[in-house]
């Protein structure tokens, strides 16, 4: 597995490049101005609002690599295990509650058979989280692949088909806000920042009603990324308003 954090990479080479520009000393002809220094990219981790703002330049340049670089399927390995094992932890640990208190209200010779049911069932379905999530981490180096090619090949294209649906191109579109009120230091019900965001448009500089939303979370030694699948929020098509009687 390429354990190599494409953005960061990118970004230290064009760092470095900047850098090596800024110390030497430029000799131009008499008369002449040294050539203008190019800014470094900014990091499009960098922040959820960045984050948004780099999804739509992707979907307006018909760019599939570029915006799963964005998303969860661009983090590095090491992220990745972070992540799902905060919420792996997290699943785990809402499981054992509801079994203790399940086994906690009643002695056991006065339960139910739907009670004693339901405390097997939830012993067997943490047995098998276990063992699903260990797997899970050892066939990351061969699902990762797979589950990128599959955005690259389905994924995008459904992003884009939202679009086409309601009428609009991306490209024609620019972001006019991007609304991160509804993030959370606890996303998930873990210690990572995270949550909905809303991105809304004008076209032609009127505002629409049509709006994105993107789920996001700041993941360990990455930065932000999109961690579900975007979703076009399209108000229901309002009818004539009826004539006055």
């Amino acid at each position: 597995m390429n354990r190599i954090n494409f953005y960061s990479l990118a970004l230290c080479g064009a760092l470095l490049l900047a850098a090596a520009c800024g110390d030497s000393k430029p000799t131009s002809p008499k008369g002449g101005t040294a050539k203008p220094q190019i800014a470094a990219p900014v990091n499009p981790h960098k922040s959820p609002e960045v984050l948004a703002r780099r999804f739509h330049e992707s979907l307006s340049a018909n760019n599939a690599i570029q915006m799963m670089h964005l998303s969860m399927l661009g983090a590095p390995t090491n992220s990745w295990s972070d992540f799902s094992g905060k919420m792996f932890r997290n699943s785990l640990k809402i499981l054992a509650k509801n079994l203790a208190d399940l086994e906690s209200a009643k002695p056991r010779e006065e339960r139910t058979d739907a009670e004693q049911a339901r405390i097997f069932n939830l012993h067997a379905q943490r047995q098998q989280m276990s063992e699903a999530y260990t797997n899970n981490v050892k066939r990351l180096s061969i699902e990762l692949p797979e589950m990128r090619e599959h955005f690259l090949q389905r994924g995008f294209l459904d992003v884009v088909l939202q679009f086409k649906a309601a009428g609009l191109d991306p490209a024609q579109l620019t972001v006019s806000r991007v609304d991160t009120s509804k993030l959370t230091d606890q996303y998930q019900g873990i210690a990572m920042r995270g949550g909905p965001l809303t991105i809304w448009f004008t076209q032609n500089q009127t505002p629409l009603d049509i709006t994105l939303t993107l789920v996001v979370a700041k993941v360990s030694d990455h930065g932000w990324v999109f961690v579900q699948d975007p979703k076009l929020n399209v108000p229901p098509v309002q009818g004539p308003a009826p004539e006055p009687r």
